[in-house]
């Protein structure tokens, strides 16, 4: 199921820049969405929400963290939150699902290239797709559903193609 019709299961999962009264973010789909908080101020103010007024002041502003439920917060803004008889105080967060809502895609995180990477180690081997899906164990269908990007592949999968079926060897690395 894509985030995108489900964004209850979308959360921040890096803030990447905090600028006056704008914040974009990595969400945990892989989207990096911008949030521009002045038409929210607009609202607010209509509102008279005074709790959230200190967001209004930059250097309050930029202070955002991100909460242990994966959305904005402020933890020097505290709010009053009235359930039944009880009023609860704890810092400002704001409902995810509202942020990705109302947030701007700026670019989606790059897909691996793994299939290109493949089908260049096999041409560079001098080897068929036939070839390589016989020496490991696999189908020249499935090398070819992964050289042009239809099917994922597991890692442990890659390495079997990439040693059994060409004689060389994967090198991961996450810089």
């Amino acid at each position: 199921m894509s985030n995108q019709r489900n964004p209850r299961l979308t959360r921040i999962a890096r803030i990447l820049t905090v600028e006056p009264f704008a914040i974009t973010a990595l969400w945990t789909n892989g989207e990096v969405r911008r949030n521009d908080f002045e038409p929210l101020f607009e609202d607010w103010k209509h509102d008279n929400d005074t709790q959230l007024f200190p967001l209004f002041d930059f250097e309050i502003f930029k202070l955002v963290s991100i909460s242990p439920t994966r959305t904005l917060c402020w933890p020097t803004v505290l709010v009053e939150v009235k359930l039944n008889r009880r009023t609860i105080e704890g810092p400002l967060d704001l409902d995810p699902d509202e942020l990705y809502r109302q947030s701007v895609l700026v670019r989606k995180a790059e897909k691996l290239a793994v299939g290109l990477l493949l089908r260049q180690a096999r041409q560079a081997a001098g080897l068929s797709q036939i070839e390589v899906a016989t020496k490991s164990g696999t189908s020249r269908h499935y090398i070819s559903r992964i050289e042009n990007g239809k099917s994922d592949i597991q890692l442990e999968t890659l390495n079997k193609i990439v040693q059994l079926g060409m004689g060389k060897q994967v090198r991961v690395e996450i810089a």
